[in-house]
C-alpha cells in the first residue's frame, strides 16, 4: 500500500444528497487536492442548506478507500515508548485517588479511610481530573468491570494498549492492514481490518465504543452510529471526537483548513450536526464540548496550506510557528465566551 508516486483514485462518485436529512447539497469548496499525501485527484465538499451537514463529493468508492492511506499516514506511525512512566510519589498518589474514587479503576484503590472523600474532591478540579486521565478526557470514562472497549479507527493501537493497562478488555478496528499489523506485533491487540458495517460484531458485546477522529472518515455517519448503537450493551457508552467545521480554525482558513483533508475526510460536522447525528442513532448525549486539541500543530499545517498549497513539510518557519502559537492562544481564550471555538468536537453518549 506504499505510495511511492501520487496514487490516482480512479472511480470517484458524486454524492448529491445529505446523509442526515436527504436535502440536495450546495457546493461549498471545489477543485481541492490532497495537501498531505499526494493522492491524486480533484475533490470538493457540499453543504446541506437545511441541516448544515458537510460531505466530500466527489469521493472515493468503498473499495478504493484504503488507497487513500499511505504507509506514512500519521495515525499509523509505529509505537511510542512505554506507556507508563513513574512520576513523583505525590503525583502518582493523586492520580490513583482520582481514578479509583471518581472513575472506579480498582487497581489504584488505597485502603485508607480518607481515599474516597479526597479522590472525589480532587476530581472536581478540572485540570487535576484531566491530568489523572492522561489527557484522554471522556475517552477515559468510568471503568466497567469485565467490559470490552472497541476503538474504531484504532491505528497502531497506542490508545487501546493504554486502556488495557487500565483494566479494560480491548478490541480494535481499522481500515489499514498495515496499522493492524503494528498493533498486533507491538501490543498483542486483536484488530479487525475493514469498516464497522462489515465487521459483524454481535449485538450488545461492548461496554465502550470509541471513535477518535474516525467518524469523519466514513461516508454515511448515521449508518455507522446506528451500528455502534447495536453492538453496545444497554447503558453502554459511545465517545467520539471529530474536527469542528464551525470552530475558529475552520472559519479562519476555509478551503485551506487542514482538517478538510480530502480524500480521507468524507464527512464534516458542526456541533449541531454532530449532535443531531448521534441523537438520530438513538443515543442520549451525556456531555458535549469543543476543545483546542492539537491546535498549534493544526494551525501550522493550515497556515502552510494557505501559503504554499500543501502541508507535507512538517518543518515550519519561525514566523509560521509564532503565528500558530498566537492563534492557539486566541482559540483557548475564546472558549469561555464562544464554547464551540475549539478545533475538535467531543461527545460522550449513552445507549438508552
Amino acid at each position: 500500500m506504499r505510495l511511492a508516486q501520487p496514487q490516482q483514485i480512479g472511480r470517484n462518485e458524486i454524492v448529491s444528497g445529505c446523509r442526515l436529512c436527504g436535502t440536495q447539497g450546495h457546493p461549498l469548496y471545489h477543485d481541492l487536492t490532497d495537501r498531505l499525501y499526494d493522492v491524486a485527484g480533484s475533490y470538493g465538499f457540499q453543504r446541506c442548506l437545511s441541516c448544515g451537514f458537510i460531505w466530500l463529493s466527489p469521493c472515493p468508492q468503498r473499495e478504493e478507500l484504503a488507497q487513500c492511506y499511505p504507509v506514512s499516514y500519521e495515525a499509523h506511525e509505529p509505537p511510542a515508548p512505554p506507556i507508563y512512566r513513574r512520576a513523583s510519589y505525590i503525583r502518582d498518589l493523586l492520580r490513583g485517588l482520582i481514578l479509583s474514587e471518581a472513575y472506579g479503576y480498582p487497581q489504584f484503590r488505597q485502603n485508607v479511610w480518607w481515599a474516597a472523600p479526597v479522590g472525589k474532591l480532587l476530581a472536581k478540579i478540572p485540570p487535576l481530573a484531566a491530568k489523572a486521565r492522561f489527557g484522554y478526557d471522556d475517552l477515559c470514562p468510568p471503568f466497567v468491570p469485565g467490559g470490552t472497549c472497541l476503538d474504531i479507527g484504532c491505528g497502531p493501537g497506542h490508545y487501546l494498549a493504554h486502556m488495557r493497562e487500565l483494566g479494560w478488555d480491548v478490541v480494535g478496528l481499522d481500515l489499514s492492514s498495515h496499522a493492524a499489523e503494528i498493533a498486533r506485533a507491538a501490543y498483542g491487540i486483536h484488530v479487525e481490518v475493514g469498516i464497522l458495517e462489515e465487521a459483524k460484531f454481535h449485538d450488545g458485546c461492548f461496554a465502550l465504543v470509541t471513535m477518535s477522529h474516525s467518524l469523519e472518515h466514513v461516508s454515511d455517519p448515521l449508518v455507522n452510529l446506528k451500528e455502534c448503537y447495536r453492538i453496545l450493551r444497554p447503558r453502554g457508552r459511545l465517545v467520539l471526537t471529530t474536527p469542528n467545521a464551525a470552530g475558529l480554525m475552520s472559519r479562519l482558513f476555509r478551503e485551506h483548513w487542514v482538517s478538510l483533508d480530502p480524500p480521507r475526510h468524507l464527512s464534516l460536522f458542526t456541533p449541531a450536526t454532530l449532535r443531531r447525528c448521534v441523537e438520530l442513532a438513538g443515543f442520549q448525549i451525556e456531555r458535549e464540548r469543543s476543545r483546542p486539541q492539537l491546535a498549534r500543530f493544526d494551525y501550522e499545517k493550515s497556515l502552510r496550506i494557505a501559503r504554499t498549497g500543501d502541508a507535507k513539510d512538517h518543518v515550519g518557519s519561525n514566523a509560521v510557528s509564532t503565528l500558530a502559537h498566537l492563534c492557539t492562544a486566541v482559540e483557548q481564550a475564546l472558549l469561555p465566551i464562544w464554547p464551540s471555538a475549539g478545533n475538535e468536537l467531543m461527545i460522550s453518549a449513552i445507549k438508552v
